[in-house]
């Protein structure tokens, strides 16, 4: 699908890499090898896989040696603090909610409750408003997944016993404060796993999914102004496995949703007044109801404008009847958009669960390549932390990295890299090479993006380009 001409890391060796001596040797000798060839360049396929490694390698130097940042791929439920940032939401969300994981393994000890009743009260006496936590006793029950990109940030899912209603709030754990509050018309417990969220770059508008009646959801879009935020629209109804991500290339405008729809399900779109932003919450006033028009029916992945709730690409996915989409994700740069998914079996035994990625192109929705592999025994895409899941990115977006087991028989966590393909525009190739000088010889790239000019600063963190 391309070539990929990058010089980074240049003394990097293939996938039948020696990972107990070869590997170490060349971690150590880092900063020497580059020196050395920094004139030889290495040209890599797209796609091609560059090394396999296992775990404690990869915890060990790999991950730097590749250029990505550490990322343990596994859940433990281990708190080294409470509140930690870089914990997963689904593993903050089962502390909370479970106090302990379904497993054949013994990771887990009784401390967890413990922990769990400690988290609860962090967020609660840190990070909801006195006004809603004592006067209307809204107490913590779990954390929805998906809520944005940005690192640090989760949704947390509050309920209140005297009013019976449930609340979203959003919280900074970087800055370790509340930023706001969503919606006050949520009637009863909903339960935090069928709640699915994003949040935009630009932070200005998060849409949720929330479970209604008869076993479908609704899509609510919020506006958010400093720290109140106002339900300006809603759609009803749609699949109740609809799952979507905002474009990191573009600020609030470009939505990728995938659904499931039949000729049989009307659907509805509902806008709200919303001219008077006031703390008193959502706005119910209900300013028009527009019927929309009958989506595709079957699987459909679409690129929408937000704004107008429009089409502006649509891709038929053919889905396997034993398996399920687990999560949707795009690259930092934007060029390819992962779907993620997995068998519809529960795991908690021995046997291996299967999953799949999927590649597309994420400005026409062509499907490059499918990518399979296989995980260790005891995870369960049901009923454990989807962090081993999912995969992650390199620093300069370059390359992905992702669990398997893949010819292992399943005895040991393996972690494969593989070249994404450089079919980029001269812009997104330069700041490539950048990102990996910069990388290679001054540390993270966080530590000297403030000394940089501003617009290349913005560049070079893939902030947003478009509106």
């Amino acid at each position: 699908m391309g070539t990929n001409n990058s010089k980074e890391n240049p003394n990097l060796i293939l996938s039948n890499i020696d990972n107990n001596h070869t590997q170490q040797t060349s971690i150590k000798n880092k900063r020497s090898i580059i020196n050395k060839n920094k004139k030889k360049t290495i040209n890599y396929c797209g796609w091609q896989e560059i090394c396999r490694c296992t775990h404690a390698d990869w915890l060990h130097g790999n991950a730097e040696l590749f250029g990505f940042v550490q990322h343990k791929f596994i859940c433990n439920s281990e708190l080294h603090s409470i509140c930690a940032p870089g914990f997963c939401s689904e593993s903050l969300s089962r502390k909370l909610h479970n106090g302990s994981y379904r497993s054949t393994t013994k990771n887990f000890q009784s401390t967890t409750s413990i922990k769990s009743k400690k988290l609860r009260e962090h967020f609660e006496y840190n990070h909801i408003p006195a006004m809603i936590s004592s006067l209307q006793n809204f107490s913590v029950h779990g954390i929805i997944n998906g809520c944005s990109d940005h690192g640090d940030t989760i949704m947390l899912l509050i309920y209140s016993i005297v009013l019976e209603k449930t609340k979203f709030i959003i919280v900074d754990l970087k800055l370790n404060r509340y930023i706001c509050a969503l919606g006050d018309d949520y009637n009863g417990l909903i339960d935090a796993k069928k709640v699915h969220a994003a949040w935009s770059m630009d932070r200005t508008q998060v849409i949720i999914r929330t479970p209604i009646t008869g076993g479908t959801a609704a899509l609510d879009f919020y506006k958010i102004v400093k720290k109140e935020a106002k339900l300006y629209r809603r759609i009803v109804p749609i699949d109740i496995n609809t799952q979507f991500q905002f474009c990191p290339n573009y600020w609030s405008s470009r939505l990728a949703l995938y659904t499931y729809s039949t000729e049989a399900t009307p659907t509805s779109l509902i806008n709200f007044n919303i001219n008077s932003l006031s703390p008193s919450g959502s706005n119910k006033i209900q300013s028009q109801t527009i019927p929309l028009h009958q989506q595709l029916t079957g699987s459909y992945l679409y690129l929408m404008n937000v704004h107008t709730w429009s089409i502006s690409k649509n891709q038929n996915i053919i889905i396997d009847d034993t398996f399920r989409l687990l999560s949707i994700s795009y690259t930092p740069d934007s060029v390819y958009l992962i779907l993620t998914f997995v068998d519809n079996l529960c795991h908690c035994g021995q046997t291996l669960p299967i999953s799949y990625f999927d590649i597309y192109q994420s400005n026409t929705l062509q499907r490059l390549h499918r990518i399979h592999t296989q995980l260790v025994s005891h995870i369960c895409p049901w009923h454990m932390c989807r962090n081993i899941l999912t995969p992650i990115y390199s620093v300069s977006s370059s390359r992905m990295a992702f669990c398997t087991t893949k010819n292992n028989g399943g005895r040991e966590l393996q972690i494969s890299v593989i070249v994404l393909p450089n079919e980029l525009n001269l812009k997104s190739i330069c700041r490539r090479m950048i990102i990996h000088y910069l990388n290679e010889f001054n540390g993270k790239i966080e530590d000297i993006t403030s000394e940089l000019p501003y617009r290349l600063s913005q560049y070079i963190q893939y902030r947003p380009e478009y509106q």
